[in-house]
Order: C-alpha cells, then sequence, then structure tokens
C-alpha cells in the first residue's frame, strides 16, 4: 500500500511539473523570423560571442558567419565588464569585488526594420578576495566572469523570445 502511494504521488507531482510550463534554463522559442541569424559586434569565437552563438544553436537557430538575405541581424552595440571594489577591510585592503557586465544590443528582422528599440541587459556578481590566495581568486574571477556572460546571454534570449 505504502508503495502504490507513493508511486502515485511521485506520478502526481510529475503531471504537475510538466503542466506548469517548466522549462529548462536556456530553452526559449524564439520566433520564425529569427531562425537565421547573423551576429556582429561582437567575436563569435570568444567569451561572450561563444556563449551567444552556442546559446543560438542550441534553441535551433542558424547562426550565419557573414550576412545573408534572409537572415535578421543582431548588433551588439555595446558590451561592458567592469570590476568595481565592493568593500574594503580594516586593513584598507579590498575583501571584496563585484564583477558588473552590461550589454546593450539591437535587432533588426531580415526586411531590416527594427524589431525593437536598443535594449540592455546587466549581469552582476560578487565575490571575497583574499591577498594571501591570488591566484585562486584570479580563477574564481574567470569564472565568475563566464557566468556573468552566460546570464547577459539568457538575458538576451528571454527578451528575443517576446518579440513577434
Amino acid at each position: 500500500m505504502t508503495r502504490y502511494l507513493s508511486k502515485l504521488v511521485l506520478s502526481f507531482m510529475f503531471v504537475v511539473l510538466v503542466g506548469c510550463g517548466f522549462h529548462l534554463r536556456g530553452a526559449a522559442n524564439l520566433p520564425d523570423s529569427l531562425k537565421t541569424i547573423y551576429v556582429q559586434g561582437v567575436d563569435l569565437k570568444r567569451d561572450l560571442g561563444r556563449e551567444l552563438k552556442m546559446a543560438l544553436t542550441r534553441n535551433g537557430v542558424d547562426v550565419v558567419s557573414d550576412y545573408q538575405n534572409g537572415a535578421a541581424v543582431l548588433t551588439i552595440l555595446e558590451n561592458k565588464m567592469e570590476r568595481r571594489v565592493l568593500s574594503v577591510g580594516g586593513d584598507a585592503k579590498v575583501s571584496e569585488y563585484e564583477l558588473f557586465g552590461t550589454l546593450k544590443f539591437s535587432i533588426t528582422d531580415d526586411q531590416g526594420q527594427a524589431l525593437t528599440e536598443p535594449q540592455q541587459v546587466q549581469a552582476i556578481r560578487d565575490y571575497q578576495f583574499d591577498q594571501d590566495q591570488v591566484l585562486g581568486k584570479d580563477e574564481e574571477e574567470s569564472v565568475l566572469r563566464e557566468k556573468v556572460n552566460q546570464q547577459l546571454v539568457q538575458s538576451i534570449l528571454r527578451r528575443l523570445s517576446v518579440l513577434k
């Protein structure tokens, strides 16, 4: 009886999860007009550009390397990554930093019509800094920069998914 009840509860939970509209992170329902995109203003082989290309490809978008007729154009107008001092310890040394990423973009359809005004997305991460572990903290900052880029890309995908 207990086994039957646990299977019933598990099945019910699964049905509720499926019915609530849950989607895995990164899954975006992009309009058909964006199924072929040319990205300009960022190197698609490094950092943010690579992350953006992978995310678009995972969502069924063909990212072309050269502009072609019939392709929408995603233009990265501004891409900034800043490291700011967040707090200072009693010894007047930095004890915490904040990584602040800002990305401004615009999108035009295959006819050259702007689909939206230029939009800006931001992502922030902070981390503790220890003067005695500089190499480890540099690696941590590098990982956090990747996370900020991923968060910026996810924000772009969410914005693109609401376009008609």
